[in-house]
């Protein structure tokens, strides 16, 4: 299982690669050139304003309605439901904006809003060993399934036999260095950002899932079966 989400991993290491230098440059720019936080200060002005409904508001626009405009105008992986789906995943995205909004002010509450090394660290780790690991990944594993079978029952214990250790561990290879940089910055862009970087991974995975799509149908095209059955 762990294996597949190595070679699922391999298989976006440059979007992945990406996202770690748009990571990076991102905190380097954001305390090294002070133009760019001028920018950010709008967002973080708006979230210290209105706390969990931008938090929500962020996660609808980018956690689910341009990933849902991304997967209903793509022929190669339009749901047979658009519309239940895009609802779907929009009341799945608000609630992870809120529910985020209340994790990363417990954590700044616990361990302070220190930049250095020993906070940002502790915040991370906490973040993926028990926000990701206990409740982010099974429960994510379930909806994402649920959806992905039309919205009929999904059996809870071998939907997760089967997928929890690969998202797991996908997770923490791809979203360690990405977490690390997000807690870099104040908390009111904390929970923005996050937001941001999610969806830039989302329609990066969706764009080569749709790449890889393709390329099996025309494969199948070239070699006398039907595409359809991709």
């Amino acid at each position: 299982m762990v294996g597949h989400a190595v070679e699922s991993v391999a298989k976006n290491r440059i979007p992945m690669a990406v996202l770690w230098l748009v990571a990076a440059l991102s905190v380097a720019a954001y305390w090294l050139y002070p133009p760019f936080a001028d920018m950010l200060e709008p967002l973080a002005r708006w979230q210290t304003k209105d706390g969990w409904v931008a938090a929500a508001l962020n996660r609808i626009a980018f956690g689910g309605l341009l990933p849902g405009v991304f997967l209903c105008t793509v022929r190669a992986i339009r749901p047979t439901r658009p519309i239940r789906t895009v609802g779907a995943l929009c009341a799945w995205a608000a609630l992870w904006g809120v529910l985020c909004d209340i994790f990363f002010t417990l954590q700044a509450e616990w361990f302070g809003h220190g930049h250095d090394f020993a906070t940002v660290a502790l915040k991370t780790l906490v973040d993926q060993l028990v926000w990701t690991a206990f409740l982010c990944t099974p429960v994510n594993a379930l909806f994402f399934t649920w959806v992905a079978n039309d919205f009929r029952r999904v059996p809870l214990a071998a939907t997760l036999r089967e997928k929890y250790l690969p998202m797991l561990s996908a997770n923490w290879i791809v979203w360690l260095p990405v977490s690390a940089a997000v807690y870099m910055f104040p908390l009111p862009l904390q929970i923005q950002l996050i937001g941001l970087a999610g969806a830039f991974w989302k329609l990066v995975a969706l764009a080569v899932g749709v790449k890889s799509r393709s390329q099996r149908c025309l494969r199948r095209h070239a070699e006398g079966e039907s595409p359809v059955a991709a």
